[in-house]
């Protein structure tokens, strides 16, 4: 039994040398020159890339250096007293078109004596109707002043 186990043992021991050596000798350098043929094929790649880049951008800065002059011609071209008015109305009128409300200003405030009784005046924006406050007593109306008071009457 004890021989067996020995030569059960040589074995498993030389199996594990031979798969260590090639673990160490022909399994790792096989990853690393296959990282190294990646790294190899990616440089290359951004090398085309980097070419590729710089033709389209002598085609292209022609067309730049067009629309710069273009630029610099058009800013040379102005007159600022003349185009600051044209601007100015053009811009207002803008602004006015898209902000108006159609509401007239508020007309002067009339001057009031304090010395006299106050005399109450309804006008169309008030939150009460002259009608309600004349015929109805005050308490009673039926019609909300204000949208979040609660009415009572409504059980």
């Amino acid at each position: 039994m004890a021989s067996d186990s020995k030569s059960e043992y040589s074995s498993y021991l030389q199996k594990f040398n031979q798969e260590q050596n090639d673990h160490y000798y022909t399994i790792i350098p096989n990853i690393f020159q296959k990282l190294q043929d990646m790294e190899e094929k990616r440089i290359e790649r951004i090398g085309v890339c980097m070419k590729t880049f710089a033709e389209v951008d002598r085609q292209v800065l022609p067309i730049v250096g067009k629309c710069l002059d273009g630029m610099t011609t058009a800013a040379e071209l102005i007159e600022a007293k003349t185009v600051s008015m044209q601007c100015y109305l053009s811009d207002s009128k803008q602004v006015v078109e898209a902000y108006k409300s159609g509401f007239e200003p508020p007309g002067d405030v009339e001057f009031e004596d304090y010395g006299q009784a106050m005399k109450r005046t309804v006008s169309e924006n008030s939150l009460s109707n002259s009608k309600d406050s004349k015929e109805k007593p005050a308490g009673k109306s039926k019609t909300k002043l204000w949208p979040f008071i609660k009415n009572k009457n409504k059980v």
